[in-house]
């Protein structure tokens, strides 16, 4: 699809820069008679024509008499035949200079992701990444560093065990990733259920929301466009360009050509930072992540958790927000990819939180499903239990009547055994007796049978039988249903959206996720300085080391663009880390509800008040520093460094006249050109592989 117009920003520079290259140059050319013929001042010089005596140096820079041997003078010899003004302005060296070495880096600009709130922040994003090449590259480096915490953060979370949910949660983690990706680019807020109604995480209901909003944003992203190749290329052939034509042979060691080849190391960071804003995955749009929220709310209001665009809330319009009639919280509501730099304590604590709130809601919800599931099983398992256990004592029972069925059996054929011996007994004493009786009682025994009478006779009773006790064994099992810890009836109107720029957390608990972002604040300095010293850095190093070898208004120049340009970078640092502090605090006195006497005391006040004027101090120095870049520029393809002041390095060395031999070999001059243009191309052709790499394997 095809992308939007760039921002009217970039419209206005180029309005600047042309109507301030047709104004300010030609106030440079000084009239006829003020201004200086280099050429014939150096024939007057070695053929004195004046009463002062010309102070004459060899190629070792002592003086000498010997007018074959002068390759030299001082400022005070150059000032009395030359004068203080300088040579005429020459439109034909002006125009092939500064279209050749500054106008293809000032049209990449034009690439740079502004998406700010109006004219003027856009032309504050402009002036940031101008006025500080490591500002620039600091907030670059943060954006690739924060995506991949973000995707850290979400690798961890836990995998589902089954499949369809798995493939459903990877989805959800992709889309969450894209959209906290982008979001780095403009304030924002989560929307998270109150503590008491939390029932876990509805993954079909989050996983459509957050999947309408990658959808929208993939709409909205940058991609590497035509125009974008073309105007790269054209600063990468215009460089190159410039490194042939620096080192011919009659081009070596002097000033216009070292400034020319100065120029295009100064600002081959352009290139770094653009391409690398794409590698990104930066937005087109400023307004891309509030459109896709709105939008995808619209769809899936029931949504949590979810993000939700920042608004100041009314407590936010509190006087004690203010100081120097600016907003303490500053950059950090400020839309935009250079205003990063001052999000990214508040970007990785709501990431930390939502990644967090995502982990507790999906392990609140299996724990929810994971019960009724265990409570069905538990409720099977105490069923089968209670027929296995039914069946054991039926089974137990029929063993028991069987084993007493078969005692009964034994002990009655015991009884009668018993019986029958004892019959037998009686029997054989009965005959014994009868044998023994006398024959009287023999006779009396039979009378007494005839008459029909029969003896008694006295049986001891049968033994008692043994009682065998049965004893039954029963196991009880009593399941209490587990029940839900949570309530799944929610009311929405509890469902409040957090937009404060803190949630608070215990003093007394370790936060891991600010160690990691004070890990990738160092770790993107290291990057800013690296790029800077080797591009800014480099530039001064070459003005440096032409000759008149020293610091000079060429080196001078670029020095201050340089020094700048890191205290742009510490002083905004250091606002955005006091702000913070100050929202920390004011976070605190609202989760207390302290009384403003308590917390917002003078140290409260200064502190935003500080916050404030560091911030504001940035700028202006921004302002100032991209100002002067761009004048120094033009300067150098004027001839208004062209004086016997610049030439001899305020008067600290001597103006020389040597030809291209002499210039390659005086301080090994080639050699320094060589190893600094080396440095800037290796180091900035590093940086756009590597960046390209490491975002396509790691992001």
């Amino acid at each position: 699809m095809t992308q939007t117009s760039y921002p009217s920003t970039f419209v206005y520079a180029i309005l600047f820069i042309q109507i301030f290259s047709s104004v300010q140059a030609w106030p440079l050319a000084p009239e006829p008679s003020r201004t200086a013929n280099f050429t014939q001042c150096r024939a007057d010089i070695l053929n004195p024509t004046l009463a002062y005596e010309p102070y004459w140096v060899d190629i070792y820079g002592q003086r000498t008499f010997n007018q074959l041997e002068a390759v030299g003078a001082d400022m005070g010899t150059c000032v009395a035949y030359c004068g203080s003004s300088p040579s005429a302005f020459e439109w034909s060296n002006f125009s092939p200079q500064f279209t050749g070495w500054l106008l293809p880096s000032l049209a990449l600009l034009a690439q740079l992701p502004y998406e700010a709130n109006g004219l003027w922040h856009n032309l504050m994003c402009l002036f940031l990444t101008v006025g500080s090449p490591p500002l620039a590259m600091y907030s670059l480096a943060l954006t690739l560093l924060n995506s991949r915490y973000a995707k850290q953060l979400l690798d961890s979370l836990p995998t589902p065990k089954n499949i369809d949910e798995q493939l459903q949660f990877d989805e959800l983690k992709t889309a969450v990733f894209q959209a906290l990706r982008i979001s780095q680019q403009e304030p924002f807020a989560i929307a998270i259920r109150s503590a008491d109604s939390r029932v876990g995480l509805d993954l079909a209901i989050v996983r459509a929301w957050w999947r309408s909003v990658r959808e929208s944003l993939v709409k909205s992203a940058r991609w590497f466009t035509a125009s974008l190749a073309t105007q790269a290329a054209w600063a990468i052939i215009a460089f190159a360009f410039t490194w042939v034509d620096a080192f011919g042979p009659s081009k070596v060691g002097t000033n216009i050509t070292a400034f020319g080849l100065t120029i295009s190391l100064c600002w081959s960071w352009v290139t770094v930072i653009v391409l690398g804003w794409y590698f990104a995955g930066v937005s087109f749009s400023k307004s891309s992540i509030t459109d896709a929220i709105e939008q995808a709310d619209k769809m899936h209001p029931d949504a949590f958790p979810r993000l939700v665009t920042y608004k100041r809330s009314l407590h936010d319009q509190d006087r004690s927000h203010f100081a120097l009639t600016r907003r303490i919280a500053g950059d950090v509501e400020h839309p935009g990819p250079i205003y990063n730099y001052a999000r990214v304590l508040v970007w990785s604590h709501m990431v930390y939180y939502l990644v967090e709130t995502i982990r507790q809601d999906t392990s609140l919800f299996r724990t929810v499903r994971d019960q009724d599931e265990e409570q069905q099983q538990g409720q099977q398992q105490q069923e089968h239990r209670h027929e296995e256990q039914q069946q054991q004592q039926e089974q137990q029972q029929q063993q028991e009547q069987q084993q007493q069925q078969e005692q009964h059996q034994q002990q009655e054929q015991q009884q009668q055994q018993e019986q029958q011996r004892r019959q037998e007994e009686e029997e054989e004493q009965q005959q014994e007796q009868r044998q023994q009786e006398q024959p009287g009682v023999q006779q009396m025994r039979w009378q007494h049978e005839q008459q029909g009478a029969h003896e008694l006779q006295f049986l001891r009773p049968p033994a008692t039988p043994e009682r065998f006790h049965s004893v039954t064994s029963s196991v009880s099992y009593s399941t209490q249903p587990l029940t839900r810890s949570q309530n799944a009836d929610v009311e929405r109107g509890k469902d409040t959206p957090i937009v404060a720029r803190y949630l608070w957390e215990d003093k007394g608990v370790v936060v891991q996720w600010k160690r990691d972002a004070h890990g990738r604040m160092t770790w993107a300095i290291v990057c800013a300085t690296l790029l800077s010293l080797m591009t800014v850095g480099s530039a001064f190093g070459l003005d440096f080391v032409t000759p008149s070898i020293g610091l000079g208004c060429w080196s001078g120049g670029m020095l201050i663009y340089w020094m700048v340009s890191y205290i742009i970078l510490v002083v905004l640092i250091l606002a955005a880390l006091i702000s913070d502090l100050w929202s920390v605090r004011e976070t605190r006195m609202l989760h207390y509800k302290m009384q403003e006497s308590t917390v917002r005391g003078m140290s409260y006040r200064l502190m935003g008040t500080i916050a404030v004027a560091l911030r504001l101090l940035g700028k202006l120095l921004a302002f100032l520093n991209s100002a002067w870049i761009v004048i120094h520029c033009f300067f150098g393809f004027t001839p208004f460094y062209d004086t016997c002041y610049c030439l001899t390095n305020r008067g600290t060395t001597f103006w020389l006249w040597l030809d291209g031999a002499q210039l390659r070999d005086l301080g090994n001059t080639e050699r320094f050109w060589g190893g600094f243009a080396s440095a800037t191309g290796v180091t900035c052709l590093f940086f756009i592989i590597f960046m390209r790499r490491w975002t396509a394997k790691r992001l």
